[in-house]
């Protein structure tokens, strides 16, 4: 069975001498992992450098196995603005690193890929700043790791004038279900509903959200502690080790 494929490199080794091992996340069959054989070797065939974050188009032969074979691949876009910023460039490594890590193989899911290819484009225009809460919470919307915004996650009911999340039970508590969560601190209407918008909203819709400095502080806070404690991941710090403000 031979099939075709658009995709983005997210991660890759060297295999042996001449090859290449690469986790790629596709649109019909979400992320797999393939060979390049012969990749240094076989110019004509593989027409793309398959850096970090590039769409391709993939020959690909799939099979039960979890690694598939690549005969050919060809750039669609680099994303080589990217290539010139450092702090872009991490930005959108930490993406790639996101979607390999939390996505299993064989699952087809068209919402993840174009929020990565939507989000790769919009940091032409965007900082990473912005986008890196866009990406994140779009994320974990997407693949199930999505903070409950509308009811209290302790008794299920609506909460009322104040509210405060969890960063362990994973959403917001209600006033009198704040004395059961030692983790729980206050969180503002406006970075609530800040979240649920771009939960909610596509883009390029999305990036036009106009927040504070104190509601992007509260949404930095609620991010850093939900991911450190769900996913074991810092996504505002880049590869340097610089901390990307509020």
């Amino acid at each position: 069975m031979i099939d075709k494929d658009i995709g983005f490199v997210i991660k890759r080794i060297n295999f042996r001498e001449t090859s290449i091992l690469a986790s790629i996340y596709t649109m019909k069959f979400g992320k797999i992992q393939g060979l390049f054989k012969g990749f240094y070797t076989n110019k004509k065939e593989f027409s793309s450098s398959l850096d970090i974050f590039t769409l391709n188009e993939f020959v690909l032969y799939p099979r039960k196995s979890e690694i598939w074979l690549v005969s050919y691949a060809e750039l669609i876009d680099g994303y080589d603005f990217l290539r010139r910023d450092i702090d872009k460039n991490s930005m959108a490594a930490m993406f790639a690193r996101v979607v390999d890590k939390y996505t299993v193989l064989f699952y087809a899911n068209p919402r993840v890929f174009y929020l990565l290819k939507y989000s790769l484009e919009s940091l032409k225009s965007y900082s990473p700043e912005r986008l890196i809460y866009i990406f994140m919470i779009k994320f974990l919307t997407i693949c199930g790791f999505k903070p409950e915004f509308n009811l209290c996650i302790e008794c299920h009911r609506p909460y009322a004038d104040k509210m405060y999340f969890s960063v362990s039970s994973g959403g917001i508590i209600c006033d009198k279900c704040r004395v059961l969560k030692k983790d729980a601190h206050s969180i503002s209407p406006e970075a609530s509903s800040a979240i649920e918008y771009i939960q909610r909203t596509g883009f390029p819709q999305v990036l036009r959200i106009n927040l504070s400095k104190v509601c992007r502080e509260e949404i930095n806070f609620i991010l850093r502690g939900f991911c450190k404690y769900h996913l074991h991941i810092d996504p505002f710090l880049n590869m340097s080790g610089k901390e990307y403000q509020a």
